[in-house]
């Protein structure tokens, strides 16, 4: 999941961008949210501080009122998210001069250039949003699962947002269900299970495979009374094989025991 973030001073720029990231967002399907649309410095700051994030940063550069600017706001960023992507955005091209001085990596400098060129901009936004993603997704990062959806779209997820894979009945694919949504994709629990880290996740039907770390104390509940599946922190349904039960019970043990 990329977070994406706006700091701008104008109320017309900063609604125009918060919409054209969430349209382009959800048109093209990415795993991406607008997190935060904001022209306080000090909001992104606070959030970066306290949340671990993958982020995608549109920053304007000369923010009236503050006392921090875009590109003090982008090195304190840096300071939190090293490899996140950040695109500046102002009205005054010599600006762009103190991001070097600054010493900040910019992905791109976005020029407004008024009402009457909009399109350029919203354009220029969907790109950098386009080009974050292919880079996120194709990083190879530890952490993170990353495959094709069935129309054909690289999808990054982190390990720890995902809660249970399942066989679609009556085909070949699977059914990814992570903390925000779910999805599909070609491929089989027998070959996913050999790619996913050992400790983790565990095949407990062969239909589906859980991960251990999402797993509550209600979900350990169930499994003791007997049940044959365990309701996930989705509300969904995951098979549990009895044959698996105890072995599965074993695991959320050493997990529990292993973060005391």
């Amino acid at each position: 999941m990329i977070s994406i973030f706006i700091c701008e001073d104008n109320p017309h720029y900063l609604e125009m961008m918060s919409k054209c990231i969430r349209d382009y967002i959800s048109m093209e399907g990415y795993d991406m949210e607008l997190t935060l649309a904001t022209p306080f410095p000090d909001k992104i700051i606070n959030h970066v501080t306290n949340n671990k994030v993958n982020g995608l940063y549109f920053l304007d550069v000369e923010l009236e009122g503050q006392q921090t600017n875009g590109v003090e706001l982008a090195r304190a960023i840096r300071q939190h998210d090293p490899r996140g992507f950040i695109a500046f955005v102002t009205a005054h091209p010599q600006y762009m001069q103190i991001t070097f001085e600054y010493q900040v990596e910019a992905m791109a400098y976005i020029q407004k250039t008024g009402a009457s060129d909009e399109k350029t901009i919203q354009q220029k936004i969907c790109e950098c949003i386009k080009n974050a993603y292919n880079k996120h997704v194709t990083r190879a990062d530890d952490g993170r699962f990353i495959f094709k959806s069935i129309n054909g779209r690289l999808i990054s997820c982190d390990y720890g947002d995902i809660l249970f894979f399942e066989t679609l009945k009556g085909s070949k694919r699977l059914v990814l269900h992570t903390k925000k949504r779910q999805y599909t994709f070609y491929g089989t629990i027998n070959d996913l299970t050999k790619t996913l880290p050992k400790g983790h996740f565990f095949k407990c039907h062969k239909s589906s495979i859980v991960n251990v770390n999402n797993l509550t104390e209600f979900s350990k509940e169930e499994l003791l009374n007997g049940k044959d599946y365990i309701i996930m922190p989705d509300g969904t349904e995951c098979n549990v094989a009895i044959r698996k039960r105890k072995e599965l019970l074993n695991m959320m043990l050493d997990n529990n025991a292993k973060k005391d």
